[in-house]
């Protein structure tokens, strides 16, 4: 007997600290020196061990002295890894991404950007630790018998293209409005475990999104953001809004929203912000019927972002788009 299974791309409920998983074109799209970003995601506590995910990347400001003062080219570096089924599937991958933001007047209230990112990823299944029909002898499983499988590839390894465009508007007051469009799995590379040729094409990932933040008052923020993403049948759509309450010291906020992922799930927001660093934590609400099977416990995760060699103030909230 076969079945065929389906899946999607790990993503980020905080998508809007995790730049370069979502649109190469936010490479280097900040104000200041080198950008540090990390994310880590425990989905389903509830199940075990069964699903996390993490990204590290960094990523700076190229030839500055040799670009207008309005553009921007960034080159950057992330890697992400993603464990699921108790690390019975592992999928990882290493990406160099550059992006171009070309300022479109005089004053740098505009730009237009484009980035691209080369990829090479490798996906790992552990078979000793899954069981098979002909592995049932008749009360249980037993993994010391033959599985009567073919599989001869516990690594499958590929290399894959990304790319995405971005649109800018910000003002003196701090007032900003972004547009951005991504395209991921260009290549649509192919993993094949089996000896029998049969091998899975990971689907390409579509995503718009669309974001603004301004003050209200004289130090406190407003953040709103929306976004929609599509891969082969999975989808999702997702928009929310955080206020960041200033502290009292120079741009430090402490950060406090919500989102809704539409048919899924909603998830608050609490972050703290400085002039170089912050740090935020979500925690997702299933509202669709996998609250039953996850025994009503969502998804934590965690982000955590600073700027290295910061040489201009940052203009509103940092990194969010």
């Amino acid at each position: 007997m076969h079945c065929f299974l389906f899946g999607q791309d790990p993503h980020f409920s905080q998508y809007f600290s995790s730049p370069l998983t979502f649109n190469p074109s936010l490479t280097g799209y900040f104000e200041g020196g080198t950008r540090m970003t990390m994310n880590l995601r425990k989905q389903w506590a509830s199940l075990g061990d069964t699903y996390l995910t993490g990204t590290a990347s960094f990523d700076t400001h190229i030839l500055q002295n040799r670009i207008s003062a309005n553009d921007k080219w960034g080159l950057g570096v992330h890697a992400l890894y993603d464990r699921s089924a108790d690390g019975v599937f592992r999928n990882n991958y290493v990406a160099l991404s550059t992006a171009f933001n070309k300022g479109l007047d005089d004053e740098g209230m505009h730009s237009l950007g484009i980035g691209f990112q080369a990829v090479y990823g490798y996906s790992q299944i552990d078979f000793r630790r899954i069981s098979f029909s002909n592995q049932f002898n008749g009360s249980g499983f037993d993994l010391s018998l033959p599985s009567g499988e073919t599989a001869n590839n516990r690594q499958a390894n590929y290399f894959d293209v990304n790319a995405g465009v971005l649109y800018n508007f910000s003002d003196e007051t701090g007032t900003r409005f972004t547009l951005g469009a991504s395209l991921y799995h260009i290549l649509s590379p192919k993993l094949g475990f089996f000896s029998t040729g049969n091998q899975s094409v990971i689907q390409q990932r579509y995503a718009l999104h669309a974001g603004t933040n301004f003050k209200t008052g004289e130090n406190n923020q407003v953040f709103l953001s929306t976004h929609w993403m599509q891969q082969g049948s999975a989808g999702e759509f997702v928009f929310g809004g955080i206020y960041g309450i200033a502290l009292g010291v120079e741009e430090n906020l402490l950060n406090i929203g919500g989102f809704f992922r539409a048919k899924d799930a909603f998830y608050p927001y609490l972050g703290i912000q400085t002039s170089d660093w912050q740090v935020a934590l979500s925690y997702d609400i299933t509202t669709s019927d996998l609250n039953k099977v996850q025994r009503y416990t969502g998804s934590t995760e965690l982000s955590f972002l600073y700027y290295f060699r910061k040489t201009e103030r940052k203009k509103g909230i940092p990194c969010f788009f």
